[in-house]
This record gives C-alpha cells, structure tokens and sequence, in this order.
C-alpha cells in the first residue's frame, strides 16, 4: 500500500490520540480506580497500535503494542495504578511523541526504544523494579492445610488483595532488635493484615531469631509501596519480597480476577440479535479485530477504511471534514482580494451616482462580508488545542521543583485564527514555567506566609470584542516593585525622576525587556524575567499586547490581548496632512473633539482633561514626519481616544475617515521591519495606506 498519500491523515489522528493519552493519564494518577478512564487509555492506545502498525511504523507499533499490555494488566487488576507506573506511561507517551514528529519529518528515526520497552514488558509480565530484588529472596516457608485455607478464604473475600512474603535482613549492628521488629510490624499492619511470621510473632518480639526474619502479610498496597516502608526504618540493611511463591494462592488469585473480568471481554450482544446494527457510539471495530469477518457485510467497507485508509464516515455521525490548512489560506487571500475590490467598487458606484449601481454594490458588499466571517470561522480553533499541554507540564515540573501546585483552566472553548493558535503556544509556556518556577513558593515557604500548601495557577480565555485575552494567574510571592525598580536603575532604562510618575504596570513592563531579571536564582527552567522578552516579541508579532500586574507576596497575573485574526481587520482611516493612515479599531475606545485651548503642557508632554483625568496627547503626524502639520488656526481638535494595555492616550489626527475592513499586507523584504508600522492595505481609489501599530506609540 501506498502510505504518503495517508500519512496527513495519520498524523492527524495520531496527535489527537497522544493527546487524549496525555490528558487522561493525568486523569488517571488523580483517580486510579475510575476503570473508565483505563478504558479510554486502552482505546487510544490500541486504535494507535493498529494504525500505526498499518502505516508500516514498527517502533510505534511495538511500543504502543506493550503499552496496550501493560493496560491490560491494570484493567484485569493484575496490576495496581502507582507513582511508579504513571511515571513509566508517561514516558512512553513521551517517546511517542518523538516517534511521531519523527515520522511528519518522513521516517521513524534513530530513537531508542529499548530502555522504555523493558520497562514495559517487566511490568507486563509482573517484573517491576521491586520484583526484580524480590527474585534474589528464595524464601522457603510451609503451609499447614488449615493456613491455606485461611488465605484462600481471605483472597477471595477480597480479591484485591495479594500474599507477600516479607524478608527483611537487619543490620550487623542492631542492637534493639525488638524495637526494630515492633517497627516494621506497625507499618506493615498500616499496609495489611499480617499472616504469619517465622520465626513466629512472640519469637520476633522477644527477639529470639538473628539477623533475618519473615513477615507473611495480606495486603492491597503494591510491592514497591511495601518495599519503601519497611526499607526506610532506620538499622534495616535489606528487603525482599516475594509474591509468586505458592502457585496454588496465585492460581486462586487469578481465577478471581477472570472471573471477575468475564463480562468485559464478552463479545457485544448486537451480534446475536436478530436484526445486527452496529453502533459506532458503543462498539469500535479496531477493538475487536476478531470479529471483523464475522460483522454483518454491511460493516465491512466501513472497517476497512477505518483501518487503512482513515477515512470520515460521514453516515456514522460525523459531519466534519480535515482541510490543509495552506487551502483555507489561499481562500482566505483570494477572500482578501475580494475586499480590496469591493471598496474599489463601491468608490466607482460613488462617483457614478447611479441608484441601481449602488444597490448591487450594496448587495455584494454584504455577500463578500458574509464570505469573509464564514472562511475566518472556518479557520478557527478551540484555544484548547494549546491549553491542553499545560496540565502535563504543570505536573512535570512541580513534581520536579517539590512543589505542589493545582491547575485551574477555563475558557478552552474559546476559538482562535489557527496561525494565532500556531504561534501563541510557546510564549505561552514561557509565562507558565515562570509561573512554576519564581512565582508560587516552595510548601514550606507557603505555610510560613499562612498559605495553603498546594500553590494554585489558573489559565483564563474569553474574547472580548474582535480580541482574545489569556490571562495567567499564580498565587505565589508576586513581583518586588522595589527590585524591579532598582534593577531597572542599575540597567540604566530609566532614571529615578522618571520612576517618580510611571504606576505599578508600567514599571513591571520593563520585566519584559531583553536581560531582565529580578530573580536571585536562574534555574534550567526558567528565570522571572528570562525568556519575557521572547514572550513579548511574540506577542508583538501577532499584533497583540502583553501586560503585568502584581502585588508582592499574593501573586501575579500576565495578560495577553490578541486579534482574532491576522488576515483581516477592522481599522479606522484617518488623514494627517495629505496621507492617509488606518488605525487597527480593537485599540479605538472613542473619538472626540476639543476645543484647542484645552491642551496644556506638563514638562514635556502635552495633557488633556478626558473624564476627569489628565490625558497624554500624541501627535502623530509629528512621530510619523508627515508633511503639512494640523492646521493651528482651526479651534477644534480631532482626538482618537486608544486603550493600549491599560494606558489611555490621545493621538490628534487632521481629519475622521469612515471605518473599513482591510487586508494586512506585508511589507516585504525590501523595506523589513518598520517601527510603529504594521503593515499596509490597498483602498478603494487604488493608493496604498499604512496600517500603524499604535503600540509603539504608548
């Protein structure tokens, strides 16, 4: 079989598959008995086993292969969820993801697999790293009948439990052997039921053995969870384990769990009905391959498309389609093109004066108004595409770091241009890392401030208008204004006169600048301040604004306020002189009029009155070296009121233009990068207008 052809498809669906595993692993080491949550693992794992396998990519197949093993044993309960475990899948699902940017590259690669699959096949076959030690025990001890039974009777009362055989070897020299055994047998009473010892209990407690002793013990906690206990108590120099002795105990043991299981393994009832249907909803056919040729013939073009080709059955439900997303881009410049052509057609229609024109350019311009929001909506995203790799990475690094630290996300369902979504998700982990790291305390730092132990970070989004805002949220001991001020001196950005007249936000701006730092101790992680600078420039690039607020010793919250979209935009056309500028209206609070005289001057800066308060004023004909300044024998001023983060400034403008969707062009790179320059657009007579970024001007 031909597979380029297939491998989009398979990439596609195998992102979301890893990411359904991320995500419910993380579900699973908060809820390991939710056997629900197993099972969604295992459909996961094996759809991605079974096509990845089709696809001809062996190390992704064998690897998920003994994934789904390992799976197996924990949803028959041969195997108990523990730390250990977790830690294993995530690895695995780690390497996964190796293998799959591997395999979008074209090839597998040369990555390692062996370490990660050992590991895996010793806890499929019941060899973890305990059981490894426990092999070295051959411990020998005799049953009578009546014991026997008594542990037959136990193990099936409860089913969950196992039989260890506990020995544990003192150290040379131990003096209190008894206190040592009263000890050990007080957390393995905490951990289970003791059996038997040998010597006997009452020979334990009066010490009359040597070095070595055997504990029987019932109990539902793993053998490393045992192993750890006994082994931390202090003059203990070994332990070892042993939970296959006895083939009779482990026979009874398993027929308890296969009986137990039966009714999951049972092939689906809809086969045996007279009138078979398959549900989609209930029963996945890569779930029970067995039984593909036995499916109704009906069944059958459908399964093997699924399995080899990935195609969408649309008579199964589904009424969505994958599109490249370079064929959305192409439609959304040729929808770009229609634009410029509609206000070059409604300019003609003007001259013209004709009713009957106007009335078709009216009509057309609503059609290609209508066509725009349909191809922007098409190409956006649930921002959960990104918000769902900061769970794993806040679990990561606090387990890292010895923190503890809860998540909290809302807003996922909020919807982004795919070429924002693209961009946005590493500063995003930038501003989190820092979150981690520098911003919530270690737990013995939060309960000396009288705080809960676990720090709390919480992800929101909303739109707000034609923007996105995401906001991060810590806890943690917030930004020193004094050290951000004092860093800022020694950097020489500003002068301490200067730092009289900024507010708390303009200050913490200047985190954000290359080389900042306020943080005593840089770490491989991360440093408050270190990498802000990338996070900004990113932001910057998307048209967005990123800003800073905090209260030292309570936390810190970092916003960022991005375009829906970065193809076409709102603007408010405005004239200085004889040029013509397009200002971007997400920034546009209000217009206003005033007369002349209220301009006044403080220092420097020219102020207004706005609500009150006084208003820095901007002349941009004088930033932008426009020829033909504000006429000053007129008595009114024309002010455009913008919000910039949390800024307020006025910028004067010789004369209002209406409103008008444009396409952002670039540039190019003739003339690259122009501060305060966004981009430019074509209007309706055909002259070309600057698009400015007023953010430069604040």
């Amino acid at each position: 079989m031909e597979i380029s052809q297939y491998l989009s498809v398979f990439m596609d669906e195998c992102r979301e598959h890893l990411q359904t595993l991320n995500q419910s692993l993380l579900d699973l080491e908060h809820n390991p008995d939710d056997h629900t949550i197993l099972d969604r693992i295992f459909r996961a794992a094996h759809t991605l086993k079974g096509a990845s396998a089709t696809m001809g990519f062996v190390k992704m197949a064998n690897l998920t292969h003994n994934l789904e093993d390992v799976l197996s044993k924990l949803r028959s309960k041969e195997l108990k969820v523990s730390t250990d475990i977790i830690n294993v899948l995530f690895d695995t699902i780690d390497l996964l993801e190796t293998l799959a940017q591997n395999i979008g590259s074209g090839q597998e690669g040369d990555v390692d697999v062996a370490d990660v699959l050992q590991e895996l096949k010793q806890y499929a076959d019941g060899d973890s790293k305990a059981d490894e030690e426990i092999k070295k025990t051959g411990i020998a001890l005799e049953y009578t009948d009546s014991e026997i039974a008594d542990v037959e009777k136990a193990l099936t009362d409860d089913p969950e439990k196992k039989i260890y055989h506990i020995q544990v070897t003192l150290a040379d020299d131990c003096v209190l052997k008894g206190a040592r055994v009263y000890m050990i047998l007080r957390e393995t009473e905490r951990l289970g039921v003791v059996f038997k010892g040998v010597p006997s209990i009452p020979d334990l407690e009066a010490e009359n053995f040597d070095l070595k002793f055997v504990i029987v013990l019932l109990s539902k906690a793993t053998a490393e969870d045992i192993h750890r206990g006994v082994y931390n108590i202090n003059e203990v120099s070994d332990v070892f384990i042993d939970q296959k002795k006895f083939e009779e105990i482990k026979a009874l043991q398993k027929d308890a769990v296969v009986t137990t299981e039966t009714p999951v393994a049972e092939p689906p009832k809809a086969e045996e009905s007279p009138q078979p249907e398959i549900q989609p909803s209930s029963v996945s056919v890569e779930e029970k391959p067995d039984k593909v040729e036995k499916a109704p013939t009906k069944a059958m073009p459908e399964a093997v498309e699924r399995v080899t080709n990935k195609v969408v059955n649309t008579s199964s439900g589904s009424q969505t389609v994958r599109v490249d997303i370079h064929k959305l881009d192409e439609l959304m410049n040729l929808v770009g093109e229609l634009v410029i052509n509609r206000s070059r057609l409604e300019s003609i229609s003007t001259g013209l004066n004709s009713r009957e024109l106007e009335e078709i350019v009216e009509q057309v311009g609503r059609l290609t108004l209508d066509l725009r929001d349909s191809v922007l909506k098409a190409r956006m995203i649930p921002i959960e595409a990104i918000f769902s790799r900061f769970p794993r990475l806040v679990r990561d690094l606090s387990k890292e770091l010895g923190k503890e630290i809860n998540l909290e996300i809302f807003g996922g369902e909020t919807e982004l241009d795919r070429t924002v979504i693209d961009e946005i998700g590493e500063p995003m982990l930038h501003i989190i890392r820092n979150a981690i790291d520098h911003g919530v305390e270690s737990v013995e730092e939060r309960l000396k401030a009288n705080k809960p132990k676990n720090g709390r970070i919480v992800i929101r989004a909303f739109q707000e208008g034609s923007n996105v805002i995401i906001s991060v949220t810590d806890d943690g001991r917030g930004f020193n204004i004094e050290r951000v001020k004092e860093k800022a001196v020694q950097k020489g950005l500003v002068n301490k006169e200067a730092l009289e007249g900024m507010n708390d936000e303009q200050i913490l701006a200047f985190t954000l600048m290359p080389g900042f730092s306020t943080a005593e101790k840089i770490t491989d992680i991360s440093g408050r301040g270190v990498g802000m600078d990338v996070v900004k420039t990113k932001v910057d690039e998307l048209g967005g604004v990123i800003t800073i607020s905090s209260k030292y010793g309570e936390g810190s919250s970092i916003t960022v306020k991005l375009p829906l979209t970065m193809m076409i935009i709102q603007t408010l056309l405005i004239q200085l002189g004889e040029e013509i500028y397009a200002i971007p209206s997400n920034y546009i609070q209000q217009i206003i009029s005033i007369d002349r005289k209220e301009v006044k001057m403080i220092r420097t800066q020219e102020v207004f009155e706005l609500h009150g308060e006084l208003t820095p004023l901007i002349r941009l004909q004088e930033l932008l070296d426009t020829p033909n300044a504000i006429n000053t024998e007129i008595d009114e001023v024309d002010i455009v009121i913008l919000k910039i983060g949390e800024q307020i400034i006025g910028c004067a403008v010789d004369k209002i233009l209406p409103q008008r969707d444009v396409v952002i062009k670039s540039l190019g790179g003739y003339l690259g990068s122009i501060k305060g320059v966004a981009g430019a657009t074509i209007l309706g007579d055909g002259r070309v207008a600057l698009i400015l970024d007023i953010r430069s001007v604040a």
